[in-house]
């Protein structure tokens, strides 16, 4: 029996899971939000000490997948466009039998989706004007938060300050464990979506 795939509507956000540069992931986001795509960014929350002399703990918002972002995009997307920017690496891919690779499509209507998605806590980037005191003169400064849903805004993680590689891979790929562990995951939900079509 040949395994039937749902056919997704006209109207429905195309969702892919793209491969960014690590510790960078909310600053990708904001990005693709400006491009007038919708982001899903699962996030974790950490205390942290300001530094090594500070007793005081901040909560900070860091990915909880490193590295991933899972971006809905209004209508096919323009690959080359994608892979043209800076912080993107490649999107989650499946082999062709051609040999080549084709960018895998997640079923967002799936019920395990829709779980895992539910439970985890999303994260965007806003950029906010801040005054500080520099020298003794207020200065505005803009300040990169990350808003977590259910939480309020609060501040992004400290080594989002890194630089972002420069050298990107041109082949459409995500590598090494992440794009193991992201391709069982998705592969399980295609997996118990298409069960489910045959029983009905």
């Amino acid at each position: 029996m040949g395994s039937r795939q749902r056919k997704f509507e006209d109207d429905e956000l195309h969702w892919y899971a793209l491969d960014v540069v690590r510790q960078k992931e909310y600053l990708a986001g904001y990005f693709l939000n400006k491009l007038g795509c919708m982001t899903f960014i699962p996030t974790e929350t950490k205390f942290r000490k300001k530094n090594r002399y500070s007793k005081g703990k901040l909560e900070v918002a860091h990915a909880a997948i490193p590295g991933t972002i899972f971006v809905g995009f209004p209508g096919p997307p323009n690959w080359f466009r994608v892979m043209s920017m800076h912080l993107v690496n490649g999107v989650l891919s499946l082999p062709r039998s051609d040999g080549g690779l084709l960018p895998r499509r997640i079923d967002t209507a799936s019920r395990e989706w829709l779980h895992y998605r539910g439970a985890q806590i999303d994260g965007q980037l806003t950029v906010e004007r801040h005054c500080v005191l520099h020298r003794g003169v207020k200065v505005e400064r803009s300040v990169a938060l990350v808003h977590v849903q259910g939480r309020g805004v609060l501040r992004s993680h400290l080594q989002m300050k890194s630089k972002a590689s420069s050298d990107r891979p041109v082949v459409i790929r995500a590598a090494g464990e992440r794009a193991r562990m992201l391709g069982a995951m998705l592969e399980e939900l295609t997996d118990n979506s298409q069960q489910r079509t045959k029983a009905a």
